[in-house]
């Protein structure tokens, strides 16, 4: 890999991680991106919680959309998400749960990403299919 790619992915982990950011704001860090791949954990936190005391789903979902959403960005372009469908295994619980995006499809107009979250037993919590209608070239904020 160039060294320009890995600086666009360093800005890239950079953007997403920054502090006032949705992902920041929501304990999502994303923790490794590649070309068309992406990792990303959520730091359970008691505002993570349903009544339950589980994970809430729409807390899985945002760090699945998050992750699958970075992992088509490393392609450099911008990506709005179609649809999702989430298969929620077992209640998600511990201290951090982990996001790994792989693709599908990486086409021109649409790209189909691939999700597993893991809890921090390695355990596996639920699967996933994200759909992207990609933008336009993303433009990183300068910091």
């Amino acid at each position: 890999m160039n060294q320009s790619k890995e600086a666009f992915y360093e800005a890239l982990l950079a953007h997403i991680n920054h502090p006032g950011e949705f992902s920041s704001y929501n304990n999502i860090r994303m923790t490794r991106v590649a070309e068309h791949y992406a990792e990303g954990e959520l730091t359970i936190r008691p505002e993570s919680l349903n009544y339950l005391g589980y994970v809430h789903g729409g807390c899985l979902a945002a760090l699945a959309d998050t992750v699958a959403g970075v992992a088509v960005c490393t392609s450099g372009m911008g990506c709005v998400t179609l649809n999702y469908g989430l298969n929620f295994l077992r209640p998600a619980c511990g201290s951090k749960i982990k996001c790994v995006a792989r693709p599908e499809k990486t086409g021109k107009t649409i790209c189909v990403y691939q999700i597993a979250l893991t809890d921090d037993q390695e355990r596996m919590v639920a699967t996933g299919e994200f759909t992207f209608f990609i933008t336009k070239p993303l433009e990183l904020p300068q910091r």
